[in-house]
């Protein structure tokens, strides 16, 4: 008897603790779960689920914008974005995921600033390209905006709509100086290439800057269009329209067009300005 009651015992202590233990383990599932949603909602990888979301509202808010002219889905895209670009770890995230939105990034040489860029899908035949610049500064604090509010001139040749597909960071200080240059369409028969200069003081950005001296004008930017002829190649007009910039030497090359009643035409031939003194010239 002494023997059986030893025996209950044990079990019954083994039953105890194994209750015990899977009753622990029940309670630390409980908290791993609340703590893996609490992480997960406050966390940078719902948000990109938030923008997938978004993204896919917007380029499904494409044939409504035809029917009515409503932008609201594209500006909700931009705005939540925007705030994810700003949030820790942002700047190492590469939302590979909006990709399938024609979503993509562009990096500058420093590795200090990103441009994610889309073709918005209320872009007819003059092409409307979305850049929202993210920028990390020496003390890694993150900034972005969109691209669109930079322009002060609204009217300004082929703004806001160029794909970038080059950022080159020029030497000054104490501001920091980014050359953007890339191509657009006015419309479809007139491709366009672009230069801008992106000046980033004390967090201030602007494109204002006017760091282009051609003779005696200064332009904010550099520009040159030609009409696409029936017989001609897109391609081919778009590589002797492209504005090259030389790191190595800092030279930018432009192609030089004649204004005429028929529009520019291009010369065939391509100027040089350098950079010095903060200035291209």
């Amino acid at each position: 008897m002494k023997a059986i009651g030893i025996l209950f015992s044990s079990l019954a202590f083994l039953l105890f603790s194994c209750g015990a233990k899977h009753g622990k383990q029940q309670h630390e599932k409980v908290n791993d779960s609340v703590t893996l949603t609490h992480q997960k909602l406050d966390s940078l990888p719902a948000k990109i689920d938030t923008l997938e979301k978004l993204a896919a509202q917007m380029v499904a808010s494409a044939e409504s914008y035809r029917n009515d002219g409503n932008t609201e889905a594209e500006q909700i895209f931009i705005n939540a974005f925007i705030k994810a670009l700003k949030e820790p770890k942002a700047f190492e995230t590469n939302f590979a995921n909006l990709k399938k939105y024609e979503i993509q990034v562009l990096t500058a040489d420093d590795g200090k600033l990103r441009v994610f860029y889309w073709p918005s899908p209320y872009s007819g035949s003059m092409w409307h390209v979305q850049n929202i610049v993210q920028y990390k500064d020496e003390n890694n604090r993150l900034t972005a905006l969109s691209f669109n509010n930079l322009y002060q001139d609204k009217d300004d040749e082929g703004s806001p709509t160029p794909f970038f597909d080059h950022i080159y960071t020029l030497n000054t200080s104490p501001q920091k100086t980014y050359l953007f240059t890339g191509y657009g369409q006015m419309s479809g028969t007139e491709p366009y290439t672009v230069a801008h200069t992106l000046v980033i003081d004390h967090a201030k950005f602007s494109i204002n800057k006017a760091l282009f001296k051609i003779g005696k004008a200064v332009k904010t930017q550099l520009f040159a269009i030609a009409e696409l002829k029936e017989d001609q190649d897109k391609d081919k007009l778009l590589a002797q329209l492209a504005i090259t910039y030389n790191a190595k030497d800092k030279t930018i090359s432009y192609p030089e067009a004649n204004e005429t009643t028929n529009g520019a035409v291009l010369t065939g031939r391509r100027d040089v300005l350098t950079f010095r003194d903060g200035m291209f010239k």
